[in-house]
């Protein structure tokens, strides 16, 4: 009896962990990590930026390989970086709102929640013209408050697939790419990290991942697509 104590701690975290944190959970709602279909399309996104010494490089290999691509920003990121946020909307990729300051207990307030949300787009709507219409909530923590929030400031929720779950951990471009790979079928969405939270970061690992992935994925007959188009909302 004594050794089902902890099997049963593990099976309650997993399930906890699946229904607030999964990429794959619809439970509280529409959550999309990909799409079904045939086509051979993919959405690579990008989450906690804009951040100098690591997003414009981004830019640079996107522009490279002429593939669109979604950013999820944090409003705070933005505020410091007005001219890289500018920079995203003129190359033609899309911007989703990631939170203010991409902080864990502000999800248990529900004012400062929704600030969190609308301070954002506000933030956005100056910098480049327009609000985003995608959210992606930070560590992809959700509940069912959230979705009611996002229906009132007419923002559609977006999951996706780690392209690499030790990205945070900054191992090996190479490892990163394999994992990735692994994920590639068609109309999923793959995320990676061009921040980390409010806070910058050093993302020069994932910078060259990227370089060495969409090359990868292109020879595999595939095209990118922005999170919008993939699910064809229109922004």
């Amino acid at each position: 009896m004594d050794a089902l104590i902890p099997l049963c701690g593990l099976f309650i975290v997993g399930i906890i962990y699946y229904l607030f944190f999964s990429s794959e959970s619809q439970v509280f709602g529409r959550f999309p990590y990909r799409i079904n279909t045939r086509e051979k399309i993919i959405a690579l996104t990008f989450d906690d930026g804009p951040n100098p010494s690591s997003t414009g490089k981004i830019l640079e290999i996107l522009a490279k390989y002429n593939a669109k691509s979604t950013f999820f920003v944090c409003g705070q990121n933005v505020e410091n970086n007005p001219d890289l946020t500018r920079a995203i909307s003129e190359a033609g990729h899309t911007l989703g709102n990631h939170s203010y300051s991409h902080s864990f207990d502000k999800y248990f307030d529900g004012t400062a929640f929704i600030s969190e949300i609308t301070r954002t787009q506000d933030i956005l709507k100056k910098a480049v013209g327009r609000a985003p219409v995608l959210f992606r909530p930070p560590w992809l923590f959700r509940y069912p408050r959230l979705f009611k929030t996002l229906k009132a400031n007419d923002l559609r929720a977006v999951s996706g697939l780690f392209g690499s779950e030790l990205e945070v951990f900054r191992p090996s471009a190479q490892l990163m790419v394999n994992r990735a790979m692994t994920r590639l079928k068609p109309g999923v969405i793959l995320i990676f990290h061009d921040g980390y939270n409010t806070k910058g970061g050093d993302r020069s690992r994932t910078v060259e991942a990227v370089d060495l992935l969409i090359p990868r994925i292109l020879e595999n007959g595939y095209r990118f697509v922005t999170v919008d188009d993939l699910l064809n909302i229109k922004s």
